[in-house]
């Protein structure tokens, strides 16, 4: 299925656009909210190709999609409503604990590729130092400094152009916002002593070091927002364009220099040291219950909000201690999906979790947390009390993170001090390797209820499902053709889903609109038909995308049909999967099957 295809069927699942008050993306999954939540159909948006799972969190509807989650948020972008679709919704006039948890990811997901991308840089150039291949005082290290940094020194002008959106006020007025806090003044004012306090109205504005700070600018945009839509209410159209900004600035600027601002700068400081106090008293007990948890937070959709806390903290202490942390909960559930890969007797369940821990490996998780984990339970546990020593060994280290990077192995430069020390880049490693290792081996000791085993011959191959849908038995397939078993035996599947995937390796052999024809490695021939009679559609509604002669890998796309409008038409989307020429044994006959789960073995 189509990106494309896919955010439209998410969107009609969601009860379509007018029932969908706000959307957002983080870095896996689409969050939304809705007018009218009994009109979203969770089990069939399960069902999709390319959606993981549906989680439910206060309110707000998670869909999780993986890495490419921004590439499907790309086409469910158009198909919203505008003014609904860059922010919250102001009629929602009841506070709770999702509306936090909206507003932080609203706000920081769409700046997290600056932040990574600064962060990972300012990772690296620590390295080169540290090996001596580049000098710290040098122009080179200057230059590839001042880069690193930017988008942390100037992150109030980043977090405006975010919050605006999310708070539905003129973007550029929110830079405006941002301008004031990092204005020269008050920039060269900071630590000076004995400057000359700015008084307006009588009141000293105090003075913060606001660059790469998180809280003011957020808490001045909301105040923005506020005074922007009531002037906006207020004033007659004809004076609008230049009175509502006029005076949204001249009352917003001033009330947050003098008030929120200082407010919002010791909010971070005392959250910092906050934290800084509890692993000080707690020590590594601390770090273990926060390792411990953390799968449960991700699988509730709750670790975008840390993101703040962690910003702040590296603003205020110059590093981090909850990154770590997140690093090695990655490294978890990799280490406890390799584990249920080396363990399971099942080939398909082989692949699928040697390909989710590697995902996890990388930096996201999600995929082996749905797909593996929570699935199996037990090695959800073991990830549990793996990332729970990953946290007690990162705080007993001290291993530090000195700048926001996603979690993954790819972001292992960040650890590196920038004083040119690897000793916290050695601690690092000696954690999640800890991690990694004891989840596998948890996964090992206490075993899972392993999906049946393959027994399989060298003369027999596996053929996997070509898409995910509910099982029929070919019996009841409503053409004689194919329920006699004239084409050849297999499995008929009533499709949830629009794309057709190559279920094993193969040469293709024949492509038709409706249909595809394979010829396995071993010379077996499968024929992949979608829909009764669908021939007469003359290739409407469907999409080939390979040609006559290519060679195929297990899982490579085939072919997209629109299953939607096939069905309008009036056609029975019901999918056979037949081996023409060869012996078919162990076929799954019933119940929901998967795409690339085992369908059945050709002899």
């Amino acid at each position: 299925m189509s990106n494309k295809e896919l955010a439209k069927n998410i969107v009609d699942l969601l009860g379509g656009k007018n029932n969908i008050k706000y959307a957002v993306h983080c870095i896996t999954r689409l969050r939304f909210n809705l007018n009218d939540p009994s009109k979203a159909n969770i089990k069939q948006i399960e069902n999709l190709d390319g959606v993981m799972g549906v989680q439910v969190q206060n309110g707000q509807y998670q869909v999780i999609i993986g890495s490419h989650v921004a590439s499907v948020f790309a086409e469910v972008k158009p198909l919203l409503n505008n003014e609904m679709n860059q922010n919250v919704n102001e009629n929602s006039g009841k506070f709770s604990p999702s509306m936090i948890i909206e507003v932080i990811a609203g706000i920081f997901s769409p700046i997290i590729p600056a932040l990574v991308g600064a962060g990972m840089l300012k990772g690296v150039l620590a390295l080169l130092v540290g090996f001596k291949f580049i000098s710290g005082t040098g122009g080179t290290y200057q230059v590839f400094d001042m880069i690193s940094d930017t988008a942390f020194y100037f992150l109030p002008f980043l977090l405006a152009i975010s919050a605006s959106r999310k708070f539905k006020v003129n973007e550029y007025l929110g830079i405006c916002v941002a301008g004031s806090l990092m204005y020269p003044t008050i920039i060269n004012a900071v630590g000076v002593k004995g400057v000359k306090p700015i008084i307006f109205m009588n009141m000293a504005v105090p003075i913060f070091k606001y660059a790469d700070s998180v809280f003011p600018i957020i808490l001045g945009i909301l105040l923005l927002s506020i005074t922007y839509h009531l002037f906006d209410r207020i004033i007659p159209n004809i004076f609008k364009l230049v009175l509502v900004p006029m005076i949204s600035l001249a009352i917003t600027i001033p009330l947050t220099l003098l008030f929120l601002a200082p407010i919002g700068a010791w909010c971070g400081i005392g959250l910092a040291n906050s934290i800084v106090w509890v692993f000080t008293k707690l020590g590594p007990f601390a770090g273990f219950l926060l390792g411990f948890f953390m799968p449960l937070i991700v699988l509730c959709g709750m670790h975008q909000s840390t993101s703040p806390i962690q910003l702040q903290n590296i603003s205020t202490l110059g590093y981090d201690y909850l990154l770590p942390i997140s690093f090695c909960h990655n490294m978890a559930e990799s280490g406890a999906a390799f584990g249920v890969g080396l363990k399971s007797k099942n080939k398909a369940l082989k692949s699928i979790a040697f390909s989710t821990s590697f995902s996890a490996f990388l930096g996201i998780s999600e995929p082996a947390l749905f797909t593996i984990n929570v699935r199996k339970k037990r090695p959800l546990i073991c990830t549990m009390i793996g990332n729970g020593i990953g946290g007690f060994l990162t705080t007993l280290l001290g291993v530090k993170c000195f700048a926001f990077v996603m979690p993954g192995i790819t972001s292992l430069p960040v650890y590196a001090n920038p004083n040119g020390n690897i000793s916290n880049i050695l601690m690092m490693i000696i954690c999640i390797a800890s991690t990694f290792v004891m989840s596998a081996i948890l996964v090992l000791v206490l075993g899972f209820k392993d999906d049946p085993a393959s027994d399989v011959n060298n003369d027999e191959e596996i053929i996997l499902s070509p898409v995910k849908g509910r099982l029929i038995p070919l019996s009841d397939v409503k053409d004689n053709v194919f329920s006699s078993g004239k084409c050849g035996k297999g499995i008929a599947i009533v499709p949830e889903g629009g794309s057709i995937v190559a279920p094993c390796d193969a040469t293709v052999v024949a492509v038709m609109e409706h249909g595809i024809g394979l010829k396995t490695n071993s010379g077996k021939e499968i024929l992949i038909h979608v829909g009764i009679n669908t021939i007469e559609l003359k290739g409407k509604y469907f999409t080939p995308k390979v040609k006559q002669g290519e060679k195929v890998r297990c899982g490579q796309e085939l072919l997209r049909f629109e299953s939607k409008e096939i069905a309008e038409a009036g056609y029975d989307l019901t999918t056979m999967v037949l081996c023409t020429n060869a012996t078919v044994k162990s076929e799954k006959k019933s119940g929901n099957i998967a795409k690339l789960e085992q369908a059945f073995i050709i002899q």
